[in-house]
């Protein structure tokens, strides 16, 4: 998924996490630690809720800001996530790119922290170059 680079710019991307268990986890967090922040900051993050009886659906209408929630085993739960383009210098032709979320979970009780492969790549361009002022 490729953006125009624009320093200040949002852009939002959808994504989904996936429980493979066998066990309910509840995700309590993503990419909250300043250790794994991106040089994007995550300007909105939410999510649909998915029910067993229905497909996962990617509304934005229908999304609501994250907080903790539980995933039943083998569900997904649709994110909606809105970075904002950092005022970095960029080279012509060059880009910033991320490929997997951290998230922070619980399963069964203890606290797990795990990067998530988002199964594409996030790239924001930059076709022309920039210098900050």
């Amino acid at each position: 998924m490729r953006f125009a680079f624009s320093p200040g710019r949002q852009a939002t991307f959808g994504a989904s996490i996936r429980n493979p268990g066998p066990w309910p986890v509840t995700i309590t967090g993503i990419n909250e630690a300043p250790a794994d922040q991106q040089v994007f900051t995550i300007a909105r993050l939410a999510v649909n809720h998915a029910e067993k009886a229905t497909a996962v659906v990617f509304d934005p209408a229908a999304a609501a800001p994250f907080r903790s929630i539980r995933v039943a085993a083998g569900m997904e739960l649709p994110l909606f996530i809105t970075i904002t383009m950092p005022d970095v210098e960029m080279a012509s032709g060059s880009g910033l790119f991320f490929e997997d979320l951290v998230v922070d979970y619980e399963v069964l009780g203890l606290p797990r922290h795990q990067r998530v492969p988002m199964g594409f790549r996030l790239m924001v361009h930059s076709a022309n170059g920039y210098v900050p002022r």
